[in-house]
């Protein structure tokens, strides 16, 4: 389900959500901006930042989506490349695909700035790992409990984490990777930096005519993600992915 239109745009309800209550401000870093969702979203908001990815593909429809807002600095550069102070820094999916997730923790709490705040999204739960997380480049799923501490450890404190994918995703989720053809053995030999790079870019099954219908009902989604949110936010156990907010105090 990697891009689905309306799984995406459950994770813009949230961060909508987390900029209202916990008065996040620009200038961002969208750390894996892949085809440029989120950094869009922001742009309409009036916000200015950064957008990067390791991703010539993914940054190539970036750069359309894009065009009309040149307060948005594309680039193809490593996370770890990446110097300055960005006031909120986004790490969407990007966390589950590095072997060494504690060192870019450590990485991030250098960009924020004091007072800043990190948005994170991660693969949750160990005991939903599937064959989708083989194929997209996954290292590994969190727990809620764990992701805390390694962000504490990194000098920044959680201040919420939310599930944005039970019931209705995780179903969906379910009964894909039940029904959808196991990947061939050499799709999930490649390295992992290679399924990283194509888990930015929208699948081709994705562009079938219903799947695009369903994920353009607007008012059937609206009502999913208000629904979600105001009565499992806080079930983080009962779903697979969650978003969670961390800030960097002043020292």
């Amino acid at each position: 389900m990697a891009n689905f239109l309306p799984l995406k745009n459950s994770i813009l309800f949230c961060l909508n959500k987390l900029i209202g209550e916990y008065n996040l401000r620009p200038g961002f870093l969208d750390v894996g901006c892949g085809i440029g969702n989120v950094s869009g979203f922001l742009a309409k908001k009036g916000w200015q930042g950064t957008a990067i990815d390791i991703s010539e593909d993914a940054l190539a429809t970036a750069r359309r989506k894009l065009a009309a807002f040149p307060s948005v600095a594309l680039e193809k550069k490593d996370f770890f490349e990446v110097a300055g102070i960005y006031n909120t820094v986004l790490l969407l999916d990007i966390l589950e695909h590095l072997p060494e997730d504690r060192t870019a923790l450590q990485k991030l709490a250098s960009l924020i700035s004091d007072g800043g705040y990190a948005v994170i999204t991660v693969p949750s739960n160990p005991r939903f790992w599937h064959w989708d997380d083989d194929f997209y480049g996954h290292v590994r799923r969190y727990t809620a409990k764990g992701i805390k501490k390694k962000l504490e450890d990194a000098g920044l404190t959680v201040v919420a984490v939310w599930d944005f994918t039970f019931p209705v995703f995780w179903m969906m989720r379910y009964f894909y990777t039940k029904i959808m053809r196991r990947p061939t053995k050499s799709a999930v030999t490649d390295t992992i930096q290679s399924r990283t790079l194509k888990s930015g870019i929208t699948p081709e099954w994705q562009n079938s005519f219903w799947v695009n219908w369903i994920g353009k009902v607007s008012f059937f989604w609206n009502w999913i993600y208000k629904f979600q949110f105001n009565f499992f936010k806080h079930k983080v156990r009962w779903g697979h992915e969650m978003i969670i907010l961390a800030k960097k105090w002043r020292a």
